[in-house]
């Protein structure tokens, strides 16, 4: 009797544990699938050279964003709502600090997305896997 109760509480704690590694593999799954839609601006020729919260230097000829909550490295494509053109780009910094804004984007990002001589843009923010 002994030895079948172990054997029940031994299964029941390892369904649990897949549960639980199921439930994060979840999770992970919905970070990368992250869409997020709403304001982008881009960096001014001011903050060339400097460092960014990833500890990188920002360079405006790189196609680089800064995003409050997404990792470093992390991959995005983003999309230009008002005129579909769409980049990939990585974070390499925290950001923006204005909470009317979603992402901050290198210069690069801003002319290929076309919308240098507006300042800002309407974009959705899209995890690549």
């Amino acid at each position: 009797m002994r030895r079948l109760t172990r054997g029940i509480v031994v299964m029941a704690l390892s369904s649990a544990s897949f549960s639980v590694n199921a439930a994060k593999k979840q999770t992970a799954n919905a970070k990368n699938s992250h869409v997020e839609k709403g304001i982008a601006a881009f960096y001014g020729r001011s903050m060339e050279g400097h460092k960014t919260a990833c500890g990188s230097t920002y360079v405006p000829s790189e196609m680089t964003t800064a995003h409050r909550t997404l990792p470093c490295g992390t991959k995005v494509r983003i999309t230009n709502t008002k005129n579909g053109r769409s980049v990939e780009a990585t974070v390499n910094d925290w950001g923006p600090t204005s909470r009317k804004r979603i992402v901050d984007v290198s210069r690069a990002v801003a002319e290929r997305l076309d919308f240098v001589k507006q300042g800002t843009t309407t974009v959705e923010v899209e995890v690549v896997k």
